[in-house]
């Protein structure tokens, strides 16, 4: 199998002619402001020459400019275009979708400790009434204080307003039960398996992500345009 040199890549290695690549654009990036975008960041390849492989990874592909948008959206074909930019003779496969969505962060000057701290307290006061105030609201709605009477009175025989003894526990049980729920009280590394939270989380980046996708032209055609 013979072997070629690109022309405008002097001092590159050799690479093998009829060079078979397979390309996979990641889930997602995220780009801080000013920063170069290589292959390697938004994508994954596969091919038998590895020491040409770190060289395709580190191929500049673009740079996120200050005062960029905070989303850019990259074809795979972009991909593909810059990879045979320096090696024209290689077959390049696309597998997987066809765009990427890089989040673009821009600077951001620290936050006070005690601003932080602050916003955390306002943040759980309010989630905390808030909270409160729906269970106290359900349980008003299911009259859950007779439902514990009559609970209290068909076990003991005896007929008391504030039947302590269940009520305590019972309220015990759903702060205990609400942690146990969200995965906050097991350590991660004995259960590996995301929170409810992280996994509507995600779904809510996910479709936000797909919307983007679904409605923004691709940042290389829009230059070009």
């Amino acid at each position: 199998m013979k072997r070629f040199r690109s022309k405008d890549c002097k001092g590159c290695d050799w690479v093998e002619r009829q060079q078979s690549i397979y390309i996979q654009v990641r889930d997602g990036f995220t780009a801080k402001e000013g920063s170069l975008i290589r292959v390697g960041d938004i994508a994954t390849l596969l091919m038998q020459d590895q020491q040409n492989k770190e060289i395709i990874l580190n191929l500049p592909l673009l740079k996120a400019e200050k005062k960029a948008p905070s989303y850019i959206v990259v074809s795979i074909l972009t991909i593909i275009e810059k990879i045979q930019e320096r090696y024209k003779n290689v077959h390049i496969y696309p597998v997987g979708k066809s765009e990427i969505l890089v989040s673009v962060e821009s600077e951001r000057k620290p936050i006070r400790k005690s601003w932080l701290y602050t916003k955390i307290a306002i943040v759980g006061f309010t989630l905390f009434v808030g909270t409160g105030l729906a269970i106290m609201n359900f349980h008003a709605d299911v009259n859950m204080a007779e439902a514990h009477r009559q609970i209290y009175a068909m076990i003991t025989g005896i007929d008391t307003n504030k039947p302590l003894i269940l009520q305590i526990p019972y309220s015990l049980g759903i702060g205990i039960g609400m942690a146990l729920f969200f995965n906050h009280i097991i350590p991660k590394k004995v259960r590996d398996e995301p929170s409810p939270m992280e996994v509507e989380m995600y779904s809510y980046k996910k479709g936000v992500n797909d919307y983007i996708l679904n409605n923004t032209k691709n940042t290389e055609e829009n230059s070009r345009s």
